[in-house]
């Protein structure tokens, strides 16, 4: 929230015993907007606002900002001459009022715009700097202030603090800082990044911190202090998911009957932890539930409870659906069965969640469909108890009206040599992705290089259809990370673990995995998180207008919008089938669209999108979101053979620009070099999800923007390519 104090008294005000317009005054240069900055992550800026004569002075608020004094005691009023000061609490709208003597005011209005966090990661190219709230163990972490932003404090010495996070009501009751700082100073001109600590993610592989800036230098966190980080984290550091976690695990197996088979892993030390999620695996056809054991030790070693079933796939997905709803529910009401009992008042019904491989990842999405429809009504949980679906190489049988996530956060995760279900263009019912687009829940995907079907298990035969395939112990590793991170995500709360899908695709790859890994990962938010879409290609197919009834401009070759859908199921590169390759859009229910273009050697074309009246104000957003990939067998895809990088620009209305250019950056992966179905790089488009913190285009007008521009070409790092382009919109 950008808050900016404004002067003055009512014109028809009686004139009190002191001027209207000098009782109140703020330090620095009068010619520079003063503001109290906050944003999404919990930015918190307090400021000196002088009363400088004997009078009282009455303070009215409301929303999200407070006047305190300086030991942090919320003030209604004051008798002057004092210092007070002016805090903002939170995103979202709020006001102070100040009324003193016969009517006159000072009004504190709001603006509503998202800060640039304090601490993020140096860069080669502009701007030189990347916003970030997520680190990975290991990684320096950079202070970096934005002289620009902060013009008050140029010239002054702060000392720079990262400590583990604190509720606000543990600073209240303890401002101490304590931990890893450095003392620096805010020069005037361009940002300057600082190294202030080393991430450690400690024994639970996931560490909350706050970053305080201590301007008085007195070891505490007081007023005119900088927080990254009161009331929520400030930041997250992510440690090693591939490796164990703390608890030793238990496993035992069980039968309830006719394709009631089951596996159950839990923590040794359960009854200390208490009642703790259960996460229930569905294998696929010719599988065997005891082929799991990678994944449920795994993941009971970090603290969940696992149970791996008998599934009747070779009947199909509704006998597949039918018996992950009876065994989550026989296990539920049968838990004294299990190790003696060990497990009775230890399972939470509540958060549940679905992992299916092939006709078992199929089976679970059908199966939640099936009880959000009414169809299936268990005894021992509900509809509303599934916390979320993950789908490994799930197949597509029945059409998306019936295998439907629903609103449940969606996980997909699925190897490019994949040689059963294969994902590609000729099947329809292995286009797993089709699933992932009717999810409208918040959604994450995962597509890995290398990796076959039966990676994903101990002990089927081998199917990959290479090259280079990374063999199942690698795969497994990726598994691990990226579960993991989807399991404690949306069944614990821990949304810092979703960074994985949500940052810039380089760069943030868990650790743990060999370096030569390569996964092409996708983020969307929820339908109802109240996106900016800028153009989603959903309506409105000319390619001159968005979907929202903008101008678009784009001088790139062969600008085509449409289903995402190949046209001739042929792989094969044609002129006369621009979406070859693509596969999120194949037959009833399916409705994904998107646009492609491409550019030759020489040529610097770009595509933008003006942006709507309605959405120049980017203050409920915090980042520019697309979906973006290489074109599968296109012949500039295959000449240029690797990463694609390129600018993304914004325009102001008074034609102000800022670039965040991607140029030294391998922000678009190279498409797996699959064979068969034709010659060329590519199999399956790989969409990629690209999101940079707004806070990062410096130099711009982030409450009235007129256009996004993506800037193409060698200057910006691929001198030919051809794209394909979905849902660029403003987001969080």
């Amino acid at each position: 929230m950008l808050l900016t104090l404004l002067f003055g008294c009512p014109p028809e005000s009686p004139p009190g015993p002191v001027a209207c317009g000098t009782l109140l005054s703020i330090p620095g240069d009068p010619a520079v907007p003063v503001t109290l900055e906050t944003g999404a992550v919990g930015l918190i800026r307090t400021y000196p606002v002088t009363v400088s004569a004997a009078v009282d002075v009455t303070w009215t608020t409301s929303g999200a900002v407070e006047v305190i004094d300086a030991s942090g005691v919320e003030l209604t009023a004051v008798g002057g001459p004092a210092e007070v000061y002016l805090r903002a609490l939170k995103v979202g709208e709020g006001e102070v009022l100040a009324t003193w003597g016969d009517g006159c005011k000072a009004r504190l209005a709001t603006l509503a715009a998202a800060p640039a966090p304090l601490v993020g990661r140096p860069r080669t190219l502009a701007p030189f700097w990347h916003s970030a709230t997520s680190f990975l163990e290991g990684e320096t972490i950079y202070v970096g202030l934005d002289a620009s932003q902060f013009p008050d404090r140029v010239g002054l010495a702060f000392d720079a603090w990262v400590v583990p996070h604190r509720t606000l009501a543990e600073w209240e009751a303890d401002p101490g800082l304590a931990g890893s700082g450095v003392q620096s100073e805010l020069a005037k001109g361009a940002l300057a990044p600082v190294p202030l600590a080393v991430a450690d993610a400690g024994s639970d592989a996931l560490l909350a911190i706050d970053v305080v800036l201590d301007f008085d230098r007195d070891g505490l966190l007081g007023p005119g202090d900088l927080i990254q980080g009161l009331g929520e984290p400030g930041a997250s550091v992510i440690g090693d998911l591939t490796a164990s976690g703390p608890h030793a695990v238990d496993t035992d197996d069980v039968s309830g009957g006719w394709f009631l088979g089951q596996r159950v892993w839990w923590p040794t030390d359960l009854a200390a932890l208490g009642p703790r999620p259960l996460v229930v695996i569905s294998h696929g056809n010719g599988h065997e539930y005891v082929w799991y054991d990678y994944l449920g030790e795994h993941l009971a070693s970090w603290g969940f409870v696992v149970m791996s079933h008998q599934n009747n796939t070779e009947p199909g997905i509704e006998a597949a659906s039918s018996t992950t709803l009876s065994n989550t529910d026989w296990m539920l009401g049968h838990l004294d069965e299990i190790d003696g009992g060990s497990l009775v008042g230890l399972v939470d019904a509540s958060r549940i969640g679905w992992i299916g491989h092939s006709r078992g990842g199929e089976g679970v999405v059908r199966a939640l469909d099936r009880m959000a429809d009414g169809d299936d009504v268990p005894e021992n949980y509900g509809p509303d108890d599934i916390a979320f679906l993950a789908s490994i190489a799930p197949t597509v049988f029945n059409t998306v009206e019936e295998s439907d996530p629903h609103d449940r956060p969606f996980f997909l995760i699925a190897g490019t040599a994949d040689g059963d279900v294969t994902g590609g263009v000729d099947y329809d019912i292995t286009q797993f992705f089709r699933i992932w687009e009717r999810a409208t829940g918040a959604k994450a995907a995962a597509y890995v290089h290398g990796a076959s079907h039966n990676d994903f298990n101990c002990c089927a035969a081998q199917e990959g259809q290479g090259p280079e395939l990374i063999g199942r112990g690698e795969a497994q590793v990726i598994a691990k990370a990226y579960l993991l991170a989807v399991a404690r995500a949306w069944l614990d709360g821990e949304d810092a673990l979703l960074a994985h899908f949500r940052d810039e695709f380089t760069g943030f790859t868990p650790l743990g995995l060999d370096e030569d890994d390569l996964v092409a990962t996708s983020w969307r938010n929820a339908n109802t998180a109240g996106d900016g879409v800028l153009d989603d290609f959903q309506t409105e197919y000319d390619t001159n207008i968005s979907s929202t009834g903008a101008a678009v401009e784009c001088d790139a070759d062969g600008l085509v919008e449409g289903r995402l859908k190949d046209g001739d199921q042929l792989m094969g590169w044609s002129d006369g089938d621009p979406f070859n390759g693509m596969t999120h859009n194949a037959t009833r229910g399916d409705d994904a669209r998107g646009a492609v273009f491409s550019w030759t050697a020489g040529s610097a074309p770009s595509w933008a999108v003006a942006v709507p009246a309605a959405l120049a104000d980017t203050s409920p957003w915090s980042v520019v979101s697309f979906a973006v990939t290489q074109r599968s067998r296109h012949p500039l895809t295959t000449s240029w053979g690797w990463a694609i990088a390129f600018g993304v620009t914004l325009v102001d209305a008074d034609g102000a620009e800022a670039t965040v250019d991607f140029a030294d950056q391998a922000l678009v992966p190279t498409p797996y070099a699959r064979l068969g179905l034709g010659a060329g790089r590519g199999w399956a488009n790989e969409f990629v999800t690209v999101r940079i913190p707004l806070a990062d285009f410096r130099g711009v007008d982030l409450h009235n923007l007129a256009r996004l521009r993506l800037d193409l070409g060698e200057a910006h790092g691929a001198p030919e390519g051809a794209l394909g382009l979905d849902s660029v919109e403003f987001a969080l």
